[in-house]
C-alpha cells in the first residue's frame, strides 16, 4: 500500500513506498482518500493487478527571505532520492526558484510552492509551501552626539582644578615635576569623555576598554580628534564633586603623571551619573596633543 511519511525539520523528509501490488487497481485520477484523515495521501479504490501507486503530501511550510536559499532533502523508500530520480519545480519563479538538487533560493516577496515529483510517476509528489518575506533594511545607526563645543559646569571646574594643579610643582611618586603649561578644552575629547563616561554609568561598569572592545584611544579617534602626537586618559568612580576627583587623581602616581604631563595640550572632561549602577558617579579625563 502506498504511505506517505513526513517528518518535521527545516528539511522534510518524504518517504514514499510505491509498489507494484498484485491485487490493486489505480483510482481514477483526483479521486479522494478513503485513509487516515489529514495524512494528506491518496490511495486505490478497487483491487486489481500490476498497479503503480501514487503518494501525495504536503511539507511543512519553507519561509525565508529574499536572497536566502534552503536544501530540501527527499528520500524515496527511506533512501536519499538518486541523481535524477526526482523532478523538481516551482509555481513561481518569479518567487522563489528550484535545482533539480533541491536547492530552493528565495528570489523576492511571495508564495510558491516547490515540487517534488518521482520523475518515473508525476503522481507522486511532495509539495513544499515557500513564503518569502522582502528584506528590510537594517535601522540607520544613530548619529553620534554633537561634540560639545563648550564644557559643562562640572566640566569646567574639572579643567580649572587641573590647570591650577599644573600651575605648580609637583611630585607624582618618584617623578618630579615642573609647573606646566594650562591646558585648553577640546571638543573631540569631551565627547570622547563624556561618551565613556555615559557608557559606564549606564552600563555598570569600570574600565579605560568599552564592553564593546574599544580602547580609550580609539575613542577619542571615533570622536573625530586625528592626527595626533601624543594621548592619555585618566577614570574615575564615586567621586561626588569636581574637586574630590582631582584630589583622588593628584594622589594617585599614574593619574598625577598624565595631569602633570607637560606633553598634553588639550583636555575633554566627561561626568555622568547612574542611579542603578555600584558607584553612581562616573569621570573620564582624555588628554590630547596634536
Amino acid at each position: 500500500m502506498p504511505t506517505a511519511l513526513l517528518r518535521g525539520g527545516a528539511a522534510a523528509l518524504l518517504a514514499l513506498t510505491l509498489a507494484a501490488c498484485g491485487s490493486t487497481t489505480s483510482p481514477s485520477a483526483g479521486s479522494p482518500s478513503a485513509g487516515t484523515p489529514g495524512a494528506g495521501t491518496s490511495g486505490p479504490a478497487e483491487p486489481a493487478q500490476g498497479t503503480r501507486l501514487a503518494a501525495q503530501a504536503v511539507a511543512t511550510p519553507v519561509a525565508l527571505s529574499a536572497g536566502q536559499t534552503q536544501q530540501l532533502n527527499v528520500t524515496v523508500n527511506g533512501q536519499p532520492a538518486q541523481p535524477g530520480q526526482l523532478r523538481w519545480t516551482t509555481s513561481n519563479a518569479a518567487v522563489a526558484t528550484v535545482t533539480q538538487t533541491g536547492l530552493v533560493t528565495a528570489v523576492a516577496a511571495g508564495s510558491a510552492t516547490v515540487r517534488a515529483a518521482l520523475a518515473t510517476n508525476p503522481g507522486a509528489y511532495l509539495d513544499f509551501p515557500v513564503t518569502v518575506a522582502a528584506v528590510t533594511a537594517p535601522a540607520p545607526a544613530p548619529a553620534p552626539a554633537p561634540a560639545p563645543t563648550t564644557p559643562s559646569a562640572f566640566a569646567q571646574q574639572v579643567l580649572d582644578l587641573t590647570n591650577a594643579a599644573r600651575a605648580v610643582p609637583r611630585s607624582c611618586g618618584a617623578t618630579s615635576y615642573a609647573a606646566a603649561a594650562p591646558l585648553t578644552w577640546n571638543a573631540q575629547l569631551g565627547q570622547a569623555a563624556q561618551g565613556h563616561a555615559a557608557d559606564m554609568a549606564t552600563q555598570n561598569y569600570f574600565s579605560h576598554t568599552s564592553l564593546d572592545g574599544r580602547t580609550f584611544a580609539q575613542r577619542i579617534v571615533n570622536a573625530g580628534y586625528t592626527a595626533y602626537r601624543t594621548l592619555g586618559e585618566n577614570i574615575a568612580a564615586g567621586q561626588t564633586t569636581p574637586q574630590a576627583v582631582v584630589d583622588g587623581w593628584l594622589k594617585s602616581e599614574g593619574h598625577c603623571k598624565n595631569l602633570m604631563n607637560p606633553a598634553f595640550r588639550e583636555l575633554g572632561v566627561g561626568y555622568a551619573y547612574g542611579g542603578a549602577s555600584t558607584y553612581k558617579h562616573y569621570w573620564v579625563q582624555d588628554f590630547g596633543a596634536r
